[in-house]
This record gives C-alpha cells, sequence and structure tokens, in this order.
C-alpha cells in the first residue's frame, strides 16, 4: 500500500489519539508538538513497513519528516530512486 497523505493523517489520529482534525498536510508536526521522538519512530516504521523502503537515520531530518506533505514528497523521492 502506498502511503498518501490520507494514510499518514490516518495513522496519526489512530496512533496518537486526540489529533482528530488537527493535523493538516503543511502542519509542522514537531513545532506544533503533534509528534514527539518517540511518535517519530513509530510513525518511521508505519512508513518502512507500508513503502517497503529503508528509512537511514541521516534522512530523518526536518526537511523530510516535519509535516505530512513532507513526508509523501520524501517517500515518492524514496520510491523512484
Amino acid at each position: 500500500m502506498a502511503v498518501t497523505a490520507d494514510s499518514l493523517i490516518r495513522y496519526m489520529v489512530d496512533a496518537l489519539g486526540g489529533v482528530d482534525g488537527q493535523i493538516a498536510g503543511d502542519t509542522l508536526l514537531f513545532s506544533t508538538g503533534v509528534l514527539d521522538s518517540f511518535s517519530l519512530v513509530d510513525l518511521i516504521a508505519y512508513v518502512e513497513k507500508e513503502e517497503g523502503i529503508t528509512i537511514n537515520p541521516t534522512e530523518v531530518i526536518l526537511d523530510n519528516f516535519d509535516s505530512v506533505d513532507r513526508i509523501v514528497r520524501f517517500v515518492e523521492k524514496k520510491r523512484s530512486a
């Protein structure tokens, strides 16, 4: 299954609870406190499993993971590489 903005938001709502309606594609996930380092680890595991990819520690940066839109763009680049 491909990771999409909708699937990521659904995953975060289910996994984090209490954030329904608070996450949009451009919501800054760390700056707003939606994600912390522990929830990021879970999110990375979800993306790796769904996409069948490995995310290197050097790729875990705000440019790639601070919003749903950024995560989707990162995954699309990984997919096409």
